[in-house]
């Protein structure tokens, strides 16, 4: 419709129409005849409906800094890192350590601060031994070894966020009854029973249970997916080791170390209002 004249409210008449009524063809006008109800008067260049050529114009805008703001942070966001180390103690190769006597000590523990809140991602325990070479010299163990001796538990505020079991203690086959399908109501399966509570008493003592998760030098939870343990203000973030078995070896020391940041806890509010779904509620 390029070309056509127009009509009495502005609107281009269609080629035919326009030589029924004996008028030429015109070129269309250089801005277009719409108000901007914003300013009162014509919309600028660049504004959809301002032209009808066929041109095309491209604004290209640069960031200041490039893609440094996504590398920089906020100083309010503070950096956190704590590092737990331990000396071993006699008690640890005692022979009367057992999965029903565990020997339990606290690695370290931190406190939030009054409005700010404890994001935590990364966890890593880790077991030295003198390396054989140097005097003073450490390396540390193959990862998950001594699973089925020892084992290291994280809690905040005395609870453990997820759901998350580790048989660090392993059981016999229980050949009568299985896990998956529970029995019917009023019977209980005693041998299943047992193997359950078998696998998690060397930790109850100290209110661990299958929370104790092994040496390894990554944290729990699948590795695919996002992982975070959150402390608020005032909850206090707390370290444990549990050996449930005579350490059979000597070792230099064991450590635990956790990563993550700090922030104000409204912020932490707001964000995860950004990441929660948006749910209607019934209407």
């Amino acid at each position: 419709m390029n070309g056509s004249p127009l009509g009495q409210r502005g609107q281009l008449l269609d080629p035919r129409e326009a030589r029924a009524l004996g008028m030429r063809a015109q070129g269309p006008p250089p801005r277009a005849p719409v108000l901007d109800p914003r300013a009162g008067g014509g919309l600028f260049p660049g504004q959809p409906g301002a032209a009808t050529t066929l041109g095309c114009s491209t604004s290209r805008v640069s960031l200041a800094g490039g893609a440094l703001n996504q590398l920089i942070q906020h100083p309010s966001v503070v950096v956190f890192e704590q590092l737990f180390r331990k000396l071993p103690e006699q008690g640890m190769f005692s022979p009367t350590v057992s999965p029903q006597r565990p020997f339990v000590f606290e690695m370290g523990a931190f406190k939030t601060p009054g409005k700010m809140a404890l994001l935590l991602f990364d966890l890593r325990p880790d077991i030295y031994r003198f390396s054989g070479i140097d005097a003073g010299d450490y390396v540390p163990v193959t990862a998950r070894r001594f699973s089925s001796i020892m084992g290291f538990d994280i809690q905040v505020n005395q609870k453990h966020q997820g759901n998350i079991q580790f048989q660090l203690d392993p059981q016999a086959i229980d050949f009568q009854g299985q896990q998956a399908f529970a029995p019917s109501p009023g019977i209980s399966d005693l041998t299943t029973v047992l193997n359950i509570g078998q696998s998690s008493s060397f930790a109850n003592v100290a209110g661990i249970g299958n929370a104790l998760n092994p040496q390894r030098p990554e944290r729990y939870g699948a590795q695919s997916i996002p992982f975070t343990l959150i402390a608020r203000s005032g909850e206090t973030v707390q370290v444990k080791c549990a050996i449930f078995r005579p350490v059979p070896s000597p070792i230099a020391f064991i450590e635990y170390d956790i990563a993550g940041i700090m922030l104000p806890e409204i912020w932490l509010d707001e964000l995860l209002k950004q990441v929660s779904p948006c749910i209607e509620g019934p209407r």
